[in-house]
């Protein structure tokens, strides 16, 4: 689904008096690396072995990546004569929505119902109420929710919110303030307000807010709080051209939470800032889309500020040629926070359109560093890794280098295509699973495919999209 709109913001280098999540620190915006240092080498497969080389290579075979230190040569099994993974379809979405499923009082909302707008249901809505709006558009509508354990879900199709200037409490299309509230089927359009902070969903939450099968398009940030003990699951749902544009708002901004978990999602053009932003403690993100396209402007595709356990599997990352940062991934800029800090990539395909600059960069606190079989796609002379984490200390196994040339339909937005050239397939087939629980991929965005086989595919596809 796509919407077309315009840009906005978030958080200023001033607080405005509205509390840490509006304090961002400059340096949180576009953190560039003076100088990205060198790992310059091209890759020359020899026999078993993926051999670091200081030779170039062409632009087309792939290969010519830099890292700050040297790197410790990479396993790559001999490609074998047999066929990859085998698929076995599409696994399909529950056609049920959270509504069908949940148990207590509902409340009907839309044109005909008892409550005509959101708003009216949210001024009476109570614990363990289903709260279902008819799909369709409503205009000017926002709404507090302070009630708990609330299923909010669109009817016959999605209902589409569209702020037209207004704003609940001067923040959101919706505050969300109770606990345990889950969201699906609802789109968030066009939040804006004074401070340049407007959100689809300010989030005051206590235990978990669910967001699914939603989209948040051309907001000042699509998803902006969350604190404490409070977690996060977004599931199936698009975050677009969020962002008021000055680089500190953005898709998906997520405070210290204990949990962010994202799964099935795609996040797309943000307007400078970042595609997904998170403070938690614990980041799980398997199997979604982060994607500048030719012309978006963000910042990084995924930031961490604040470092903790990051674990990214199966997703599928494209930084554009206009973006405002040359780092794709950032762990840890705004100083390592938690008691853990991790970071932890496994069969994620990364493409640089954009020239230089850097796949990762984690300070030299970090605790680890581990990739597994991940597909790095370069423009340039793009390093591994920068912000003083040594390569030589990345725990890797059957990860490999390529040209960005050898993934040619990964900056389409409208059917992004990340599966790999043909003279690149055979380099990149594995004879072995590194992960036996990768069982699943997103041959695009929203689809998950069951992925059967004892081999495995470097990089995030294990078969044609």
């Amino acid at each position: 689904m796509r919407a077309v709109g315009n840009p906005r913001r978030l958080d200023g280098d001033v607080c405005q008096g509205k509390g840490p999540m509006n304090c961002v620190t400059p340096d949180s915006r576009t953190r560039e690396t003076p100088s990205v240092v060198a790992w310059l080498a091209a890759f020359a497969l020899s026999a078993t072995l993926l051999n670091l080389a200081a030779c170039g290579g062409s632009a087309d075979s792939g290969g010519t990546i830099r890292q700050e230190d040297t790197l410790a040569l990479v396993d790559l099994p001999q490609p074998s004569p047999t066929a990859g993974p085998s698929t076995t379809g599409v696994v399909p979405s529950s056609a049920a929505s959270a509504c069908d499923n949940a148990n207590g009082r509902v409340l009907s909302v839309g044109p005909g119902q008892i409550y005509t707008v959101p708003s009216a249901a949210a001024a009476v809505a109570q614990s363990g109420d289903v709260i279902r709006i008819s799909a369709g558009d409503y205009h000017g509508d926002v709404a507090t929710w302070t009630a708990s354990n609330l299923t909010i879900c669109g009817a016959g199709g999605r209902a589409r919110l569209f702020a037209d200037g207004r704003s609940a409490q001067g923040k959101a299309i919706w505050v969300v303030s109770g606990s345990n509230i889950t969201i699906d089927g609802i789109e968030f359009h066009d939040a804006k307000v004074p401070d340049q902070n407007g959100a689809g969903i300010r989030a005051e939450h206590g235990g978990n807010l669910g967001i699914r099968n939603s989209g948040f398009f051309d907001n000042e940030n699509g998803i902006l709080g969350g604190s404490g003990s409070a977690t996060v699951t977004i599931e199936r749902s698009e975050f677009a051209r969020n962002g008021y544009g000055d680089g500190q708002s953005h898709n998906l901004y997520i405070g210290d939470v204990a949990k962010l978990t994202v799964n099935g999602s795609f996040f797309h053009e943000a307007k400078i800032g970042h595609n997904l932003k998170s403070r938690a403690r614990e980041t799980v993100i398997e199997n979604s889309y982060f994607m500048d396209g030719p012309e978006g402007t963000s910042s990084y595709l995924a930031e961490f500020p604040n470092g903790g356990a990051v674990y990214l599997r199966g997703n599928l990352f494209q930084k554009g040629p206009n973006a405002d940062n040359s780092i794709a991934i950032s762990h840890g800029a705004e100083g390592l926070k938690w008691s853990v800090n991790t970071l932890d990539l496994v069969h994620n395909t990364v493409v640089m359109t954009r020239s230089g600059g850097a796949f990762l960069a984690t300070p030299a606190e970090t605790q680890s560093v581990r990739l597994t079989a991940n597909l790095f796609a370069g423009t340039g002379t793009p390093a591994l890794i920068t912000g003083g984490f040594p390569g030589s200390s990345i725990i890797q196994a059957s990860n490999f280098a390529a040209s960005a040339l050898s993934i040619p339909g990964a900056d389409d937005i409208e059917a992004p295509r990340f599966w790999a050239a043909a003279g690149l397939l055979d380099t990149i087939r594995l004879t072995n699973a590194p992960d036996p629980s990768y069982t699943v991929d997103a041959p695009r965005p929203f689809a998950l495919r069951a992925v059967s086989g004892s081999t495995r595919m470097i990089g995030a596809l294990q078969a044609p999209p």
